[in-house]
């Protein structure tokens, strides 16, 4: 585990002195397990672990600096910190013995009301959730420095949060942008593939992932590939972004998280149709796009894989080409 003392916790919030690591240490855990390791992958977390308890020398300072490696092991203590301390304050104000869940007061303290809970476990998840933002854009800026562990990375043609960014506003966050790379995946499969043809798209992806410098040809394809995937992901994320799935049902996970923004969730679901249509519709448009250029300047020279896509018509029809079709055979998109 990556925080060993109740000194650690405390650089990222002001709990009570008479707070003991002991009582942290559980919700300590369930923060690594739950949001850390899934977020910067094993490989990062172990080479942060060995730093806490390596096997040789503690890593070396440098020019009578800290190291970046000890950077990103206090940026991420921070958010350990911080995502415990949501997860943990709900059960600091109850004691459970055999007589049953009572309440914890003295004559000096009282718990606190529900809606003051509810409003700190926000502040709680939002800092730490910050804090993610922030350790993943480290890592991104010090690559160099973490060359013997793997990163997380995309294996889709957008590669960044940055990239994202120019077409949809998810805030630049990293995070965010790796919560929605399986929607990305699952969007360039059963849309961008079968526009491109299965060749087109190997072709285009291979190179994109060798990292080699892209053709004008190339370029030009993926630069109307990104807006339509950023797009029709974004009508896709939108629909599932605002409702948990558990094992006992689904919920709005607003309602039931916060109780106290219920009264805006009929306003949340408005504004979120009006947007999931705006992506679908813009996302649409520019798959279109997409085909007719590739119908316009598709040859023997010039992306000659597309010919193998069962939807080349060729320059004379793409200018009387349909829109994009969203029937219930091939559509994500259903109200």
């Amino acid at each position: 585990m990556l925080i060993s003392t109740i000194a650690q916790i405390r650089t990222a919030s002001s709990v009570n002195i008479s707070n003991s690591f002991d009582n942290w240490y559980p919700y300590l855990l369930d923060a690594e397990e739950i949001f850390i390791i899934p977020t910067l992958g094993r490989p990062v977390y172990d080479y942060l672990n060995a730093m806490v308890f390596p096997k040789g020398p503690l890593v070396e300072q440098l020019d009578g600096y800290v190291s970046i490696p000890d950077i990103l092991l206090a940026k991420v203590h921070r958010a350990i910190a911080l995502y415990a301390l949501y997860l943990g304050v709900d059960e600091m104000a109850v004691s459970i013995s055999g007589a049953g869940i009572q309440v914890i007061q003295s004559d000096t303290h009282k718990p606190a009301p529900q809606y003051q809970i509810m409003n700190v476990k926000e502040t709680f998840l939002s800092r730490a959730h910050r804090q993610m933002d922030g350790i993943l854009e480290f890592l991104a800026a010090n690559g160099e420095t973490f060359q013997s562990v793997q990163l997380p990375k995309s294996p889709y043609f957008i590669r960044s949060a940055a990239e994202f960014q120019l077409h949809a506003d998810i805030h630049s966050s990293r995070r965010v942008f790796l919560s929605l790379m399986p929607v990305i995946g699952s969007i360039e499969k059963k849309y961008i593939k079968p526009t491109l043809s299965a060749l087109q798209f190997d072709d285009l992806k291979q190179k994109i992932q060798s990292g080699e410098d892209l053709s004008p040809d190339d370029q030009s394809l993926l630069d109307l590939v990104i807006p339509a995937l950023v797009h029709l992901t974004m009508a896709r994320a939108l629909l599932e972004i605002s409702i948990d799935t558990l094992d006992w049902g689904i919920f709005n996970n607003a309602s039931n998280t916060f109780v106290n923004v219920q009264n805006k969730e009929r306003a949340n679901k408005e504004r979120i149709s009006a947007m999931h249509e705006a992506n679908r519709l813009d996302g649409e448009a520019e798959l279109k796009m997409l085909q007719e250029y590739l119908d316009n300047n598709a040859s023997a020279d010039k992306y000659p894989l597309y010919f193998a896509s069962n939807r080349y018509v060729g320059p004379i029809n793409a200018v009387k080409r349909s829109d994009f079709p969203n029937s219930s055979t091939n559509s994500i998109f259903v109200a």
